[in-house]
């Protein structure tokens, strides 16, 4: 996937709260395996109603157990900005 891919569906999800987009971020995070990243855009997804698999559900509840406290506080204030907190 090339980073032009990424901003259309970065874009979709902040213009129109694309639920396929949003779950094509989040599994290409935890492909790569960007923790913060993809607890983010679980955070997002679940903001925005999206329901998640529940192997990313665990992948990011993996992530949540091993991040310091502040990161998480750093997250959630993130996923809770303007625009739902679309990436």
């Amino acid at each position: 996937m090339k980073r032009i891919d990424i901003r259309r569906l970065k874009s979709a999800v902040k213009q129109e709260g694309d639920a396929e987009a949003m779950l094509h971020l989040l599994e290409r995070s935890v492909r790569f395996g960007h923790k913060k990243l993809a607890l983010l855009r679980c955070l997002q997804a679940e903001r925005l109603g999206i329901a998640v698999a529940p192997e990313l559900l665990a992948y990011c509840q993996k992530a949540v157990d091993r991040l310091p406290a502040h990161v998480l506080h750093k997250l959630l204030q993130q996923a809770t900005t303007a625009h739902g907190g679309a990436p």
